[in-house]
């Protein structure tokens, strides 16, 4: 039986972390300025492209090989990373549990 994490669970995961921080702060993310360039995940294609202050998320060359900690966006998740604050802002933030799913996705080839 085939127990990859796919894309629909990492949309949730990410969709979930959002509406946290919305109910945590009483406002939506202002995500679009603040990130200095594209980020989104409405679809996987739009996470992998997504390169907020000119730092691709997800590098494709860490994609499928367990490299996935050395991702933009598994590194944001777990930590500050060069002078950026842990994602999101302020938290609240994803478990260790919930960012290891995005992890073994990524690590699995990002699989549908």
């Amino acid at each position: 039986m085939d127990n990859a994490i796919r894309w629909p669970r990492v949309k949730e995961l990410l969709d979930s972390a959002l509406e946290r921080w919305k109910a945590e702060n009483g406002r939506d993310p202002r995500m679009r300025g603040a990130h200095d360039g594209h980020i989104g995940w409405e679809t996987k294609e739009e996470l992998a492209s997504s390169s907020p202050y000119e730092k691709q998320l997800i590098d494709p060359a860490k994609v499928g090989n367990g490299k996935a900690e050395e991702t933009n966006l598994v590194r944001i998740l777990r930590g500050p990373i060069g002078g950026y604050r842990r994602m999101p802002s302020g938290g609240p933030y994803l478990s260790p549990n919930e960012i290891k799913e995005i992890s073994e996705w990524i690590n699995a080839g990002m699989p549908d």
